[in-house]
Order: structure tokens, then C-alpha cells, then sequence
């Protein structure tokens, strides 16, 4: 819709002790008529059952029954959104929900183990293994990776994720997410970390020869804890970014 200054003005007026208000509502230029967005049912009904297909994918499908439709993309997104919302979706709690749907994943074919790890006051942390991947592989893993993302979710968890090297390529070993107070107590963050990794050496005997981290000292030392006799490396990239700063 078009948006512009109409020169409208609103005037509102209060009385004392009544029960009603006096509004006034003034527009120089009227404004552009809303146009007609609704989805049609038989198109929403499409959309959601072809949600696990991408947006851009169902778009054009539509696109071919019709050509000049009466709704927007966005609206479609939405639509499919909410529809694969419901696959992960358990709880208004993030971490309450991503709880529930751990413990419903411990029976499907997407098996997982939890990672027992500290209380510190104003931390937050949730981890899990794969097992199936760690029987497979663990025993072949000779060089592991952890790096860690942000804003992957709104309660604002940082997500690390352990990769293994597996045939020459990055495989998921585990994830760990954790909240961590602007000023907390110090240590604590290596401690979670360094709890994580144990827990893939005492349950499936990693003993990697090369760990891999970025420059985050929790990162490294808990690395050099819990495997003193692998050789630690740095992310190259990170290594060329400090020199030419």
C-alpha cells in the first residue's frame, strides 16, 4: 500500500467524570483503498500440506494456477511457517520446549543422549549428543571442531556445535546451547563447555589428535583440559584475520 503525508490530524478530548470521549479525525488527502489480500481456502489447504516443501518452490506452483493472484507472497510464507511451526513447537518456553522435544526424540529414529551439565547461578544451558553417529564414527574421529553461533534464537542462546572429521568432512557429534549473563561468574562458561566435551569422552572414548577452535580462551581451555594430548589449532581464517588487523 502506498503511505505518504495525508496532512490528517487527530483531536481527542477528555471529560472529567464522564464516561465517554469526544475523537475527531481529519484526513486533507484521502488515503489509498485497501486491496483484498484473503488466501482462498483450496490455496491455504495447498500450502499446508506442502509445507515441508520451500517457500519459493510452493510460490511458483501457485503461480502456474495462478497467474495474477489475489495474495502475497508473505502471506504464503506465513502460512507455511505456522504449518512447520507445529513440528517443533511444545511450549511458550524455548528451552521448556526444546526439552519436551528432546525427550520425544529419544524415541524416534533421531536418537539423542542428554549431557549432564553444572548449575551456576544466571546460566542457562541445555546439551545433547548423537549416539547412533558417535557408535558409527566415534571411534574413527582423529580431529574435532567447536564453534559456536549467535541469535538462532529469540531467548537468545549461544549455539555451539561439535563436529567430528568423518571421510574427510564435518560431521554433528552434538550441540550444546547456553545462556550466559552479561557479567556472570568466571569460569563458568569454559566449565559448561568442558562438561560437554567430556561427556563425549567418558561415553564413547573420543580421543581426538586434533581439536579445533576459534580464538575463545573458554573454548581452548576447556579443550586442553579434557584433551591434553591432542594438538590444538586455530580456525585459520581467524588466524588471517588477526595478522592483518
Amino acid at each position: 500500500m502506498d503511505s505518504f503525508n495525508c496532512n490528517g490530524w487527530l483531536f481527542m478530548t477528555i471529560f472529567e467524570g464522564e464516561s465517554f470521549a469526544q475523537v475527531q479525525l481529519k484526513h486533507t488527502h484521502d488515503h489509498v483503498i485497501y486491496s483484498e489480500m484473503h488466501v482462498p481456502p483450496e490455496v491455504q489447504e495447498y500450502v499446508e500440506n506442502n509445507f515441508k516443501m520451500s517457500t519459493t518452490t510452493i510460490w511458483n506452483e501457485l503461480l502456474k494456477k495462478y497467474p495474477n493472484p489475489g495474495f502475497k507472497r508473505r502471506s504464503i510464507y506465513n502460512i507455511a511457517a505456522n504449518a512447520r511451526r507445529k513440528e517443533w513447537y511444545r511450549d511458550p518456553d524455548e528451552l521448556k520446549s526444546a526439552k519436551i522435544l528432546l525427550e520425544e526424540s529419544k524415541t524416534s529414529k533421531y536418537s539423542i543422549a542428554d549431557v549432564d551439565l553444572p548449575e551456576v547461578d544466571g546460566f542457562s544451558g541445555l546439551a545433547f549428543s548423537l549416539p547412533n553417529v558417535m557408535l558409527k564414527f566415534g571411534g574413527r574421529v582423529r580431529e574435532v571442531s567447536l564453534d559456536s553461533a549467535w541469535n538462532t534464537n529469540a531467548s537468545h542462546y549461544e549455539l555451539y556445535a561439535l563436529l567430528g572429521e568423518v571421510h574427510g568432512s564435518g560431521c554433528p557429534l552434538g550441540y550444546l546451547l547456553l545462556q550466559s549473563p552479561k557479567s556472570g561468574e568466571e569460569g563458568a562458561k569454559e566449565s559448561y563447555i568442558r562438561a560437554f566435551l567430556e561427556h563425549f569422552k567418558k561415553h564413547y572414548e573420543l580421543n581426538p589428535s586434533f581439536t579445533l577452535t576459534d580464538k575463545d580462551l573458554s573454548e581452548i581451555n576447556a579443550f586442553l583440559e579434557v584433551f591434553p594430548d591432542a594438538k590444538h589449532q586455530l580456525c585459520f581464517w581467524h588466524c588471517l584475520h588477526a595478522v592483518k588487523q
